[in-house]
């Protein structure tokens, strides 16, 4: 069941989140249904063309059976999530599921309200996007917590071939929190980074991801199972392959690298490990002459 804008109208923040999942629980449910009707009838050896259904002594006749769209995670429309603050909190920007092959929606960007919009493609199998995240997640934190800054994360799955899949299946479990607990992401997020320059070349089983996860606070059960059923796998594929053949509001055609870190649009393209180099560039691109957002104190990086 998809949301329709006018589902929305009148309800408050929280009814809204509430109808989203709802919503969402109840098109998974349908997915599953159809799922499992689509492998009894392989079993059977009806194939594809037609099945017939008896209901009540009436044969049915079900031809020419359907694949049904994967859905992608809540709160990921635009392929990623996007936070906000408001001087004390971090909170996620709320949002309908993709189906598969569905075109996301891209955030508009707005450099001129007095914000730095940034935007960041991460693969958790990649050393490059720890360094950048341990070097420099607390300081965009602290800009988004002020609400000096909007940071959208994007969790993408460039290095498969190098590490066992497990760029996709950390990807998975960034998406699986995401989808059941938004808020959640930053701390998610932060402690993946710290986790990869001892994961080993195969990176943390989908068992230690489900403990990384716990670990820092999420210990939802649906997520758990969505990280070991790899629930959001697809999707990851999917988002990445969308980010490779293009960046929408970016002076970078593709993404062919991670981490890409944008700024109101412009790529980093400094030193991973300088925090003073990516503030100053911050401060360019804020505001020429202008002193880029203060830090302010924060405890989970987020990058």
């Amino acid at each position: 069941m998809r949301a329709d804008k006018t589902h929305f109208s009148g309800l408050g923040k929280k009814d809204r989140r509430a109808l989203v999942r709802e919503l969402a629980r109840l098109e998974r449910e349908e997915v599953a249904r159809r799922r499992r009707r689509r492998r009894i009838a392989w079993r059977a050896g009806l194939g594809v063309a037609g099945v017939a259904v008896l209901s009540v002594g009436t044969v049915t006749i079900v031809s020419a059976l359907q694949p049904v769209p994967a859905l992608g995670p809540l709160n990921m429309a635009s392929d990623g999530i996007l936070f906000s603050g408001n001087g004390k909190t971090v909170t996620a920007a709320t949002t309908v599921a993709l189906e598969s092959k569905e075109a996301p929606e891209t955030n508009p960007l707005d450099a001129s309200d007095g914000r730095l919009h940034l935007v960041a493609y991460v693969d958790y199998g990649s050393a490059d996007s720890a360094t950048f995240e341990t070097t420099n997640g607390s300081t965009l934190l602290s800009w988004v917590t002020s609400g000096n800054a909007t940071l959208e994360l994007h969790p993408v799955a460039l290095d498969d071939s190098v590490n066992q899949n497990y760029s996709t299946r950390a990807a998975n479990a960034v998406a699986c929190v995401a989808d059941a607990s938004p808020d959640s992401v930053p701390a998610i997020n932060s402690a993946l980074a710290a986790a990869q320059p001892t994961a080993g070349a195969s990176g943390l089983t989908d068992a230690q991801l489900v403990a990384l996860v716990q670990k820092a606070g999420e210990n939802d059960t649906s997520v758990a199972d969505c990280i070991t059923s790899g629930g959001f796998g697809d999707w990851v594929a999917d988002a990445t392959g969308r980010a490779r053949a293009s960046v929408p509001n970016s002076d970078v055609p593709t993404l062919t690298t991670a981490p890409l870190v944008l700024v109101n649009g412009k790529a980093y393209t400094g030193p991973l490990d300088d925090a003073s180099a990516f503030e100053s560039f911050a401060k360019s691109v804020y505001a020429p002459g202008a002193e880029a957002p203060a830090p302010t104190e924060s405890t989970a990086p987020v990058g």
